[in-house]
């Protein structure tokens, strides 16, 4: 808003220096009309970048296994942990009074559905296909209640449309993993759900939620 009424006010003020005889300015039409343009890239940028978040107060809940971190079975913030390698994703973890709650999920971005099944590791989880920036992504989201998506897939999710609920943890529906949502962005049009990844190399396929999400 601040920006669009910073540009709001320069197009003012240039129109007027156009207008004026006495003005030391000299004003084309076309310099209004870069002006424009610029802008307009600039916000199309700021709107594709900040997705929506995927759950409420999610800048608050990525404190145990944030994107890149190196895991192993003895190293692992998390216990047992039966993983290895580099974190794909973003892991948002519950607030404690929410162990026996409904936690929502909601859509990051505007695409349709792709993949909607069990996976080992996971337990419920769902791929949907988006854009950023006209750059094509998918989003993996993993440990959800597979019940509580209504959504099917090649149906069409809105950004920050409700999708589901989270798993219970320790259930088939985590696949006996903790209750917590696993948020992956992976770069393309290709369906990909690993949640590690061997090498520094292969991570560079993925994108840090957290450097596009809406705080």
């Amino acid at each position: 808003m601040k920006k669009l009424l910073s540009f709001i006010l320069t197009i003012c003020t240039l129109s007027l220096c156009a207008c004026s005889s006495s003005s030391p300015f000299s004003t084309t039409v076309d310099d209004i009309a870069e002006s424009i343009d610029e802008f307009t890239i600039d916000l199309d940028f700021e709107l594709d970048k900040n997705l929506y978040a995927p759950i409420v107060n999610a800048s608050e809940r990525v404190t145990v296994k944030p994107f890149g971190i190196f895991v192993t079975p003895t190293s692992s913030p998390v216990s047992p942990e039966v993983f290895y390698g580099y974190h794909t994703g973003a892991d948002f973890e519950i607030f404690p009074e929410e162990e026996n709650q409904d936690v929502s999920i909601y859509s990051i971005c505007t695409g349709p559905l792709i993949l909607k099944r069990f996976a080992t590791g996971y337990g419920g989880v769902i791929v949907q296909s988006c854009s950023i920036n006209n750059e094509k992504i998918t989003v993996v989201y993993g440990h959800l209640k597979l019940n509580s998506i209504s959504t099917e897939v090649n149906q069409t999710l809105i950004e920050g449309q409700y999708i589901g609920l989270l798993g219970n943890g320790y259930s088939e529906e985590t696949d006996n993993e903790r209750k917590h949502l696993h948020l992956g962005i992976h770069k393309g049009d290709e369906i990909n759900i690993l949640g590690y990844v061997q090498s520094e190399e292969q991570l560079s396929e993925w994108i840090n939620p957290m450097e596009i999400l809406q705080n």
